[in-house]
């Protein structure tokens, strides 16, 4: 395993990964250095094997003598011949070849750093940090390498065998931990967690029913799209449960994603703009966070007929309290300013999360659906597109007052609404569909709709109902697993019991 992981690991470097690039899931690994993970396990236990081989072989054996340390390895030296003394001479020829090779390196930091200077590390002090800090850790390699080497051949030699077994492991342990521990020290991170998370005025804005809206972020190469990208989408909006049109990491889009974007994507002309607020529209996307002079812009280009967009607050970005000189994202927060720099944005076209249409138009074609989306005429306040028949067809000129919905709960996989349908309706919901996603009305099951392509529905007939939208996978993966986990333990079983049997004759 330790083998064929690290060939994979080099992916399209190597020919042999085009033969297992066909099989299920492998093309679906988007970066093939991810066998390391494999690699580090399997030289994990490979290690585990190797230390338990040298207790037994080397310090699980009476000692030779009550001599010191120095005359057990002379003593031992002399006499050693094989596998035992070429290894060390092998290992002692490798270290004058690592030193030396340092030393070299070493010399050569200069010209590291003028070379690291013409790959993109301009800057003078960032680059002599880089070269640093490779030199430094050739250095610890070939210390540690020299400290390994030492401990091993005292182990061959005898010299720490029999009563001195627990010191060879005692030794053997704190050079491990020590190796390890300043190797991965650089990426031990610690927060101030309170200080971290703490809120601000626009985030507190934001929390008040998040599951009722969504936020994005205006693109404007700003400080603050810094800031929103690095702590408040992937940190605060998490933590206080806003929900964001801004996705933090997805390998590969899903090809229903990727086609309704595609589909409302501005084509870069004037034309087209109106797109990127009927993307917002249909996303139940109601903020947004950015310059604030971006306000006219907004108004004039993209919806330059209705002019639905409006600042709720203007904000600073500044050091939180008690930091004087950030040096990190985290140590920055959002202040209200009547002249601050950005502001947070209203855009009161956007759809609400749920509401009732009882005007709908059936479009089992996708290609149709998604330009009727784009299209200057549709109206989505007034009309959703379902992907299947329904019992009935909407009646005429009803959708001036087609009923109520209101949140009764809402959580990731259990959403429930009371509703008031004053005629037949669809309740669209603008929370992405998947066919695990069951609906219920009234406690009975009803079918699940694709509404507007990507969203998710369900038909209601007149009157007052409880609605609930509740997601659950299907139970075939699991009764697999279990099965298997079954299987192993019945195996298990098998092998305890014969061996007690073995035993016993």
């Amino acid at each position: 395993m330790l083998i064929v992981s690290l060939l994979l690991a080099f992916g399209r470097f190597a020919p042999f990964y085009q033969l297992v690039y066909a099989l299920p899931y492998f093309s679906t690994i988007r970066n093939p250095i991810k066998f390391l993970f494999v690699f580090s396990w399997a030289l994990v236990v490979i290690f585990g094997y190797g230390i338990h081989g040298l207790s037994r072989r080397y310090l699980e054996v009476p000692a030779a003598g009550p001599a010191s340390l120095s005359v057990q390895f002379r003593t031992w030296w002399t006499k050693a011949r094989g596998f035992d003394r070429n290894w060390v001479s092998l290992c002692v020829v490798l270290f004058i070849g690592s030193l030396l090779a340092w030393l070299i390196y070493a010399v050569q930091k200069p010209s590291l750093v003028a070379y690291l200077k013409t790959v993109g590390f301009s800057d003078e002090n960032m680059a002599g940090q880089i070269a640093a800090f490779s030199v430094r850790q050739a250095g610890w390699f070939c210390l540690f390498f020299a400290l390994a080497l030492g401990l091993f051949t005292l182990m061959l030699s005898g010299a720490l065998a029999g009563r001195r077994a627990k010191w060879g492991g005692i030794l053997l342990s704190v050079l491990l931990v020590l190796d390890l521990g300043r190797a991965n020290l650089p990426w031990l991170v610690f927060w101030n967690y309170p200080q971290k998370y703490a809120g601000n005025p626009i985030i507190r804005l934001l929390q008040d029913k998040p599951y009722e809206h969504r936020v994005a972020v205006l693109h404007s190469k700003s400080l603050f799209e810094e800031l929103y990208n690095i702590e408040w989408s992937q940190q605060l909006f998490t933590y206080y449960n806003i929900q964001s049109l801004d996705v933090i990491q997805m390998s590969r889009l899903p090809e229903d994603l990727a086609a309704y974007q595609t589909a409302l994507s501005p084509l870069g002309t004037p034309d087209t703009a109106y797109l990127v607020a009927r993307h917002w529209e249909l996303t139940n996307t109601r903020y947004l966070l950015g310059p604030a002079g971006f306000l006219d812009e907004l108004n004039q280009q993209l919806d330059p007929v209705q002019h639905r967009f409006r600042i709720v607050q203007r904000f600073s970005v500044v050091p939180k309290p008690g930091i004087e000189n950030p040096t990190q994202y985290s140590e920055l927060t959002a202040v209200p300013a009547e002249d601050g720099d950005y502001a947070l944005f209203e855009f009161t076209g956007a759809l609400p999360r749920a509401r009732l249409y009882s005007d709908w138009q059936v479009s089992t074609n996708d290609n149709t659906t998604l330009e009727t989306l784009a299209g200057t005429n549709f109206d989505a306040w007034n009309t959703v597109l379902v992907s299947t028949n329904l019992p009935t067809t909407p009646a005429a000129a009803t959708n001036a007052n087609p009923g109520t919905v209101e949140f009764k709960s809402y959580a990731p996989t259990d959403i429930q609404f009371t509703t008031q349908a004053g005629a037949p309706s669809v309740l669209l919901l603008n929370d992405k569909f998947d066919p695990n996603w069951h609906v219920f009305v009234d406690g009975r099951a009803e079918p699940l709709l694709r509404c507007n392509f990507i969203m998710r529905g369900v038909y209601l007939t007149p009157g007052a109902h409880t609605v609930e939208f509740k997601f659950s996978l299907p139970l075939g993966p699991l009764s697999v697993t279990l099965a298997a986990v079954g299987v192993g333990m019945l195996l298990c079983g098998v092998l305890f019991f014969s061996t007690r049997r073995t035993a016993a004759r």
